[in-house]
């Protein structure tokens, strides 16, 4: 159905809704950016239609929270965001059309305001192809959206204290969380603090990448009768984690894990993921290259979960508690490579890891470390940049170690260590450039 070329929510143009219901047949990808975002509407009109979309919003008084959680819900979406008023864009690119005018994504600008958007083409509009350009600085300007933010967000938003002006607000939004300002024309506004830099590429690297590949895994593989008896009854990723170690060591040892063809054909990883959970249903040896038996991984779990996750457990503990906890950490076990042969050249690898920890490490820091990174107030993110190059780094626990000891202890966000990013490669996802190191 062609499109009309003004959008002004009347009969005599077209609703503006219409773009993106009327958009075509199968739509592959789309670039959306609105200040106010308070329906799904538009968006559910495109991944129906298997469209992937990136999303910018302004968290606002008209930005809700229901609409940012149905939209993150959504595997085919990702979502940015600002707090700055400054962000004031409307812009909407289809493949190979787009839609610049005055609506925002919500049903007011959609269907009943006055609005005016007029319709641009690829084949026909020249200031077409800088539209993608224009919406990727915009995105590369803007915080990533997760789960953490969201609820910071929706305090705020359900605070009785809101404020309903644009301006007041933006200064209330950032007592729960930090400003995210587009660049502007003002001379240095474009530099960003090394904390917010770091902040956002960590949020790109895990709740953009790694996350939602850990979640298809998981969901595809459950569906091909995922689950050995040995792990019955527990959390799924604790599987999952062995599931993805067990595959970088014994399906893509050495460099194998980077040789296998990338797939961007979900169907196609949905193939390859069948394939090795139907080699990990049936072998004999999910230990192998290993140290940890299924019972004992689960216990490691549980003991983290029970003792480093609870602030009133964390502090009784000993030095040596809390270093046999930590190991549960596979990250962790694997800085074993860099302990000095000079340290107890005769004694077994973990106290030669312990001696060397320790020496490095008071026991008042790492208990501090831990119960930040595991029980610390605000966005789980910014906690980890704390625990890697802030104010809470310990000396032999970097980022696979933090992020790993992040994911079992918060049972909502997976554990990532190098191991299993490389196994997650392995089946087909572009993360090789997400290991740490590499």
């Amino acid at each position: 159905m062609a499109l009309k070329e003004l959008f002004a929510n009347t009969s005599d143009t077209d609703f503006t809704i219409n773009f993106f219901m009327k958009s075509r047949p199968s739509p592959r990808w789309a670039l959306l950016a609105a200040p106010f975002f308070s329906t799904i509407d538009p968006i559910k009109a495109l991944t129906a239609k298997g469209c992937d979309v990136r999303l910018i919003v302004r968290f606002s008084p008209i930005t809700t929270p229901e609409a940012l959680r149905a939209a993150l819900e959504e595997p085919q979406v990702k979502v940015r965001y600002f707090t700055d008023a400054k962000f004031h864009t409307k812009l909407y690119v289809i493949d190979d059309v787009a839609l610049v005018g005055s609506a925002n994504l919500t049903r007011s600008g959609l269907e009943a305001n006055r609005e005016l958007s007029v319709l641009l083409k690829q084949d026909r509009d020249e200031a077409f192809y800088m539209l993608p350009g224009l919406f990727d600085d915009l995105w590369n300007d803007a915080d990533v959206l997760n789960k953490e933010i969201l609820h910071e967000y929706e305090k705020a938003f359900r605070s009785q204290e809101k404020p309903q002006t644009e301006d007041a607000f933006e200064n209330f939004v950032h007592k729960f969380v930090k400003p995210a300002k587009p660049t502007s024309i003002v001379v240095g506004s474009n530099r960003k603090t090394k904390e917010r830099a770091f902040i956002q590429g960590f949020r790109r690297k895990y709740d953009e990448l790694l996350v939602p590949a850990h979640n298809e895994i998981l969901e595809v593989a459950q569906h091909n009768g995922f689950g050995r008896p040995e792990y019955a009854g527990q959390d799924p990723q604790i599987e999952m984690g062995r599931f993805l170690g067990w595959l970088r060591l014994t399906q893509g040892s050495g460099n194998g894990w980077r040789e296998t063809t990338l797939l961007s054909d979900a169907k196609e990883r949905a193939k390859r993921i069948a394939k090795y959970v139907d080699i990990w249903q049936s072998t004999d040896d999910t230990v192998q290259g290993d140290m940890y038996h299924a019972t004992a991984e689960i216990e490691n779990i549980s003991n983290i979960r029970t003792y480093l996750s609870d602030p009133n457990e964390l502090t009784q503990l000993s030095y040596d508690e809390v270093f046999r906890y930590l190991s549960g950490c596979h990250a962790f076990i694997e800085r074993l490579r860099f302990v000095s042969k000079e340290i107890g050249e005769d004694l077994p690898g973990l106290e030669r890891l312990r001696i060397d920890f320790q020496e490095k490490n008071t026991l008042e820091a790492v208990v501090r470390t831990v119960n930040h990174l595991l029980s610390g107030p605000g966005d789980a993110i910014v906690r980890a940049y704390d625990c890697v190059y802030g104010s809470y780094k310990l000396n032999g626990f970097g980022e696979a170690c933090v992020m790993e000891l992040l994911g079992w202890g918060n049972p909502q966000r997976p554990p990532f260590n190098n191991r299993t990013i490389r196994g997650i490669r392995l089946l087909g996802f572009n993360v090789e450039h997400l290991v740490a190191g590499e």
